[in-house]
Order: structure tokens, then sequence, then C-alpha cells
């Protein structure tokens, strides 16, 4: 006996999908987010500590653009594009013709002793029209640095974001990858096996309902088929009798005696009478 789904099951079973679809939305968009986020961090990231292990002379840099982070409060001024100390600068890169196109006022990176200042530039230096060296100073400092050669210019500062200079160093220590990119992972996947388990519990435990509701409806239909033919007054199918099988073997038949033997004839005794009277004859 066949039992069509209710309305009532049908609809049971378009929440659950339903539900089943959010979740499955929302670990889309986490991932989505994540990747977002974290793919171009450890990209960047593993660039730059490729790059700067290459060439040292060169600040490591993403498209000709190097983050470099602030260690000093030299630059911590009144000006509009000064920076304080933890911030994060961005260094276009230049080349020899962009240098000549320095001005007063514009913030470079230059290198010396082995270590990447970034001040202001307060004097262009030219010889026959041709920018040779510049004259810099922190905004913060008294004195200037001196004449800085154009050969040791590296690049412009083009910008920077307070703060976010002690976290960039932060990321560049094993301990910082970890945290930064290890535990979102972690916590991700830890989210998603536990969204996975709970969702296959839910499915189980709607599955044993459904089961279980389908068992009561048949003993229902039973009992009712069963009071139906009570009332009618033919035996339930359970209370029958069972018919013997009809192919059961009978009992073997006796078998054929065998005929009874034919007696051979015998001739008669002699009567006493005739021996009598063959004695007196004689």
């Amino acid at each position: 006996m066949k039992l069509m789904p209710r309305r009532g099951e049908m609809q049971e079973e378009a929440k659950e999908k339903k539900k089943r679809t959010k979740g499955d939305i929302a670990s889309l968009v986490i991932l989505i987010v994540l990747a977002v986020i974290l793919v171009p961090i450890f990209a960047i990231n593993l660039t730059l500590v490729i790059k700067g292990s290459i060439d040292p002379d060169v600040p490591p840099d993403v498209f000709g653009v190097a983050p470099m982070a602030v260690t000093t409060g030299s630059m911590d001024g009144d000006e509009a594009d000064s920076f304080a100390e933890g911030a994060l600068i961005f260094v276009r890169i230049l080349d020899e013709e962009e240098k000549q196109a320095l001005q007063e006022g514009d913030i470079v990176t230059f290198r010396t002793n082995g270590a990447y200042v970034t001040h202001r530039i307060v004097t262009v230096n030219t010889v026959d029209g041709a920018v040779v060296s510049v004259t810099t100073k922190g905004d913060a400092n008294n004195a200037n640095d001196g004449a800085i050669l154009l050969e040791n210019v590296v690049g412009l500062c083009t910008g920077s974001v307070a703060g976010m200079g002690s976290f960039a160093m932060f990321l560049q220590t094993p301990v910082g990858i970890v945290v930064v990119i290890g535990i979102p992972v972690l916590l991700y996947i830890a989210y998603d096996v536990t969204r996975i388990t709970l969702n296959n519990r839910r499915i189980k435990a709607a599955e044993a309902a459904k089961q279980a509701e389908k068992e009561s409806e048949k003993d229902e239909e039973i009992r009712r088929l069963r009071e139906l033919l009570a009332e009618k007054g033919e035996p339930a199918a359970e209370d029958a009798p069972v018919a013997e099988d009809a192919g059961a073997e009978a009992p073997p038949a006796a078998e054929d005696a065998p005929p009874p033997a034919a007696e051979e004839p015998s001739s008669p005794a002699p009567a006493e009478g005739a021996e009598e009277a063959k004695a007196e004859g004689k």
C-alpha cells in the first residue's frame, strides 16, 4: 500500500531545503570575504619578502609601489601630508627621468647608511638645469639632512595610513602570519564543519520523524481495514486458516503383495479299508 506525501510534509521539506540553502549562502559569503581580505594580504606579504631578499638595495614593491613602516617620529609635523611613528607609507619607485621632476615640498625616500629615510625636500640642487641632489629635512627635526645625491633617492611618498605600519611589520613575522591568516582559516573550517554536522543531524532527525509518521499511518490504516472486515463478518487476513500446501507429499502407497504361489497336487493317501481288502484277497 503506497501512501502519498501530504501537503504538510511537502511544506516541511521545502522549509528544510530553504534552511540548507541559507546556510550554504552564508558559508559562501564568509569564504568570499576571507578570500578577498586574506589572499591579497598573503600575496603582498610573500611578494615583499621575496623581493626584499633578492634585491636589498631597493625597497620591495608591488606594482611599483613599496609599502614601508615608519619607525621614528621625524615626520610628525603640522603639514597635511605629515605622518607619525607607526604609520604605513606608500612609496612610488622612481626612475631617473622621474627624479628630474622632483620639487621642493615633495616627500622622498632615500637610502643612507644601509637604511631608508623618508623626509621632505627643502632644496633642489641643480647643475646646468639638471637635478643632481636634494636637501631634505624631517618635519619634526630642527636640522636638515644635507645634500642627498639623486642616485640615492629611490621613491616618492604618495600617501600614508596612520597605525598600519606596526601591523604591517607584525605581518612579516611567522607569528603574525599564523595569527592573521591561519586563525581565520581555522575558524572558518571549524564553522563549516559545525554547520555541516548540525545540518546532517537535523536531516536525520527529520527523516526519522517522517519514517515514524509513515509507520503510524500504516498502523492506523491496518487497524481501519480490520475494523471494516470485522463489520462485514470476514476474518482478518492474519486470522484466516492456513491452507495446506497442495504440493505436500501423499503417504506412500502400500507395496503390491506378490501373488500366492500355486500348490502342487498331492496324491490321495490310501484309505485304510482298501489296504485291508488287498490283504483279504491275498
